[in-house]
């Protein structure tokens, strides 16, 4: 009877790791972004705009679609916010953060991105804040 009820167990749960290995594979050519805030209680954030890898912003990049527009992201309790996506190799990487600060500090806004293989680059940048003061950080456009 014990035998019955682990093999009860264990058919859910080999048959959902057959399932898990049969998910699609990365190619090499595949990069994963991380666009992350860091505003340890010093700021709100209004909207951010990110790069979804296609490339198509040039110059005014409020108005381009090619950019996503996040409105009133939220932060998780230590102050950080982080948006991930999945681009192929050649796509860009930008990011804008529009925020309030709500205290004296530093607002960090950062991209990470990387390769299944271990290839690794990033860019940041950083700005004092204060109490009812808006500001901007901007990630340059970089190809990856």
């Amino acid at each position: 009877m014990r035998h019955h009820r682990l093999l009860t167990w264990l058919t859910p749960l080999s048959i959902a790791a057959v399932v898990a290995s049969c998910n699609e594979s990365v190619s090499p050519g595949t990069w994963f972004v991380t666009y992350r805030a860091n505003l340890l209680g010093i700021a709100t954030i209004d909207s951010v705009l990110y790069s979804p890898g296609t490339g198509k912003c040039a110059t005014t990049c409020n108005a381009d679609s090619s950019l996503i527009k996040v409105t009133a992201p939220a932060l998780n309790a230590q102050g950080v916010y982080v948006i991930e996506v999945q681009v192929p190799d050649g796509a860009t990487v930008q990011a804008d953060l529009y925020g309030n600060g709500t205290a004296a500090g530093t607002a960090k806004w950062t991209a990470v991105w990387y390769t299944a293989q271990g290839n690794i680059t990033g860019d940041s940048v950083t700005t004092t804040t204060a109490a009812a003061t808006k500001f901007t950080l901007h990630i340059t456009k970089r190809s990856i």
